[in-house]
């Protein structure tokens, strides 16, 4: 087994292991910033240098995309935050399916174009201040598994978080645009040195 399988499979193991995944799911603030984030961390790195298939099969990364955001949106609703806590399998079927969701981001994010790309990075420094500010500011409970203290506090974390998720989209497309640069370069001066042999 090559030391990259390893590390995901110890690390998987450690999330799903009863006293670190009941300990998890006690507290908002762990499950939506530490849990869920964990698993497409995990999906995302397990399914790199492994996407051949599913890029024959999408090619484009439209389907991958719609995929993982609808898991994301369906596990950010109220009402599926609440099965997590009350239900063993709803628990499994939420790691499993972020874990999909992060590999199949890993695979299709780099098909689609970077217009599209940067729309998506909008997407999530909105959507973590918006959760934020609704939770900050919502008096009454939205997820019944949880105390309003706790909801409060997942609120300040996300309003606190998107400053963060600003600078890290931002160094992204800096970066991924200098990439572009460069390799247009290159492929000018490869173009050019026949002619001028």
């Amino acid at each position: 087994m090559k030391p990259r399988t390893l590390a995901l499979a110890v690390a998987a193991a450690t999330l799903i292991a009863p006293p670190i995944d009941a300990w998890l799911d006690r507290a908002m603030p762990r499950l939506l910033l530490v849990e869920m984030p964990a698993w497409l961390a995990l999906g995302w790195l397990a399914a790199r240098g492994r996407g051949d298939a599913l890029r024959r099969w999408d090619p484009y990364g439209a389907a991958g995309l719609v995929l993982f955001l609808g898991t994301m949106w369906f596990w950010m609703l109220p009402r599926s935050v609440d099965l997590v806590g009350a239900s063993p399998l709803a628990n499994q079927l939420m790691h499993l399916s972020l874990l999909a969701a992060g590999a199949v981001l890993g695979v299709s994010l780099p098909a689609v174009p970077f217009v599209v790309r940067g729309a998506l990075g909008i997407h999530a420094i909105s959507m973590t201040f918006a959760l934020g500010v609704l939770y900050t500011s919502y008096s009454a409970l939205l997820c019944g598994t949880f105390d309003l203290a706790q909801q409060k506090a997942t609120g300040r974390l996300l309003v606190g978080l998107s400053p963060v998720v600003l600078v890290a989209v931002v160094g992204w497309g800096a970066l991924t645009l200098a990439r572009s640069h460069r390799r247009r370069e290159g492929a000018a001066a490869a173009r050019q040195m026949p002619s001028a042999g």
